[in-house]
């Protein structure tokens, strides 16, 4: 029960912050400073957040928290890495059309990097790469990725006002998105693909020279 004990010890507002960090952890894997400040806040302290992950290790996860970058994250707890039946617990299958969007925001999100202290894109950059590497999706398609990723933290955007202008805030979370393997199957298909479509188009040049 030892793990419990500072429960008790908790004003009523920060014990509410404490329950909220806990679900906003469990249902959305990440919390993101811009986003959630007051949450965030409260993890910035490391006595809340040795709280926390001593409470989220009875459950097998645990937390990280990066200072430089301001966003904590849901993890597996290490004594439980190998357990079997918990190891892909927090894990979320993204569908075909989530996985190609979440790819598009990745490249974006590598391109403006560290020139501004926060990472931003326009609606339209999201729709100008998928042209570029051939990603045919409707708009609800493409809005119903946006919105999944918003939830997970990934992104935060206006979805009351999309235009081809609106604000995209990406955030360093998206390199957490998506396993090492699925990313290079995924960049792989996507290269094979632009390739054949390049090939194609070439073809159809050198036939109407002749």
């Amino acid at each position: 029960m030892a793990y419990y004990d500072f429960l008790e010890k908790l004003r009523d507002e920060e014990l509410l912050k404490f329950k909220r960090c806990i679900r906003k952890l469990l249902d959305s894997t990440f919390i993101v400073a811009d986003k959630d400040p007051m949450l965030y806040d409260y993890l910035s302290y490391s006595s809340n957040r040795t709280d926390i992950s001593n409470y989220l290790k009875i459950m097998g996860y645990d937390i990280v928290v990066d200072d430089d970058f301001k966003y904590a994250m849901l993890i597996q707890s290490e004594a439980d890495s190998d357990v079997v039946g918990l190891k892909r617990i927090s894990h979320v299958s993204f569908s075909n059309n989530e996985v190609l969007t979440l790819l598009v925001l990745w490249m974006l999100f590598l391109e403006r990097f560290g020139k501004a202290e926060k990472t931003y894109i326009e609606f339209g950059d999201i729709i100008d790469m998928q042209k570029q590497y051939s990603i045919s999706m409707s708009p609800n398609e493409l809005k119903n990725a946006m919105r999944t990723f918003k939830r997970f933290s990934l992104i935060n955007y206006n979805e009351s006002d999309i235009k081809s202008d609106t604000i995209v805030t990406l955030y360093p979370t998206l390199q957490f998105a998506m396993d090492k393997e699925q990313f290079i199957s995924v960049v792989k298909e996507m290269t094979t693909e632009l390739n054949d479509s390049e090939f194609e188009e070439n073809s159809d040049l050198e036939e109407d020279s002749e």
